[in-house]
């Protein structure tokens, strides 16, 4: 049995925008305008906002099997339950089938399918289950956005369902839209009402502001700006937003142009403050400690465990 496109629609979350294509099914964790102001600041930038981070199928069914065609897009996590059944990484052979007969603890069963975090384009071609078996959405109990850099996208992560935003969005079971851009910083051309209502906002922003930023003033100006945007759209609107200042890094000793890390991180969390924002020590959430990193910037999936369980103490 096909899952046409409305079907397949109605499973799907993490997603501001779906469009059918002639080869399949484009999603988009942006907004229009947001990937047109990423281009804006870099090309690099630009692809990023187009990749599938976040976004997934999510639903319950009795069906014995599930299979997918995804024309492009290379890394894809299946949970069963909740519980990771197994990882594709999708090569020449496009089409993946799973047998669930094999997971299946009762007649019911949950099926979970992350679209990959980095790939762009990611073209979901057709979904396939049993005939005459059933599909009902998951159900939530949260709605959360994340906004963030490279470490909210999950970058190095070798699952990309183990970065941190997947993990906090499934101990909540939240439907969540994961906003992450490796490379990203506070910019306010970037900012956007986006078609999706949650109570908590999560931004994590930072540690390339470090890098980019020229002056102090710079630094201040661009980040205060992108959170008094954030501020009139969600503190006033009743929301629960917290922002993470910058975690740990290899070269936290370095001096940038714009001064010391520390420097940096100050100014940041002067303006969460001043927003009215509720502010989370990245510091507080992991050490900079190799075991847990990928390189000197990125955790690793170990590092990404210990960031979650910290982050969600906090939460």
């Amino acid at each position: 049995m096909k899952l046409s496109f409305e079907e397949i629609k109605n499973i799907t979350f993490g997603a501001l925008e779906i469009n059918e294509t002639d080869s399949g099914m484009r999603f988009h964790k942006c907004t229009k305008k947001q990937e047109e102001a990423f281009l804006s600041l870099s090309p690099v930038l630009g692809q990023r906002a187009l990749s599938t981070t976040g976004i997934r199928l999510d639903f319950h069914t009795d069906s014995d099997s599930f299979g997918f065609y995804a024309p492009s897009g290379r890394k894809f996590d299946l949970y069963a339950d909740g519980l990771l059944y197994r990882q594709y990484i999708l090569g020449e052979e496009r089409t993946v089938t799973a047998d669930l007969s094999k997971v299946k603890r009762k007649r019911d069963v949950r099926i979970t399918l992350y679209f990959p975090a980095h790939d762009s384009p990611c073209v979901l071609g057709g979904v396939e289950l049993d005939d005459r078996s059933y599909v009902t959405p998951q159900r939530f109990d949260r709605r959360m956005l994340f906004i963030g850099d490279s470490i909210t996208q999950g970058w190095n992560s070798k699952y990309d369902s183990f970065s941190y935003a997947n993990r906090v969005s499934r101990f909540f079971n939240a439907e969540s839209v994961i906003n992450g851009i490796g490379g990203a910083y506070f910019d306010p051309s970037v900012f956007d009402s986006v078609p999706f209502d949650p109570d908590t906002v999560i931004i994590a922003y930072g540690t390339n502001d470090f890098s980019v930023r020229k002056t102090k003033e710079e630094l201040r100006e661009k980040v205060s700006a992108f959170l008094s945007l954030a501020a009139e759209e969600y503190v006033r609107g009743g929301k629960r937003v917290y922002a993470i200042s910058p975690i740990p890094r290899g070269d936290i000793d370095a001096v940038k142009p714009m001064g010391s890390f520390f420097d940096c991180r100050d100014i940041i969390i002067e303006e969460i403050e001043r927003y009215g924002i509720r502010h989370i020590d990245g510091m507080s959430l992991l050490p900079y400690y190799e075991d847990l990193f990928a390189d000197a910037l990125h955790p690793n999936d170990l590092g990404f465990a210990q960031y979650a369980e910290s982050l969600i103490k906090k939460l």
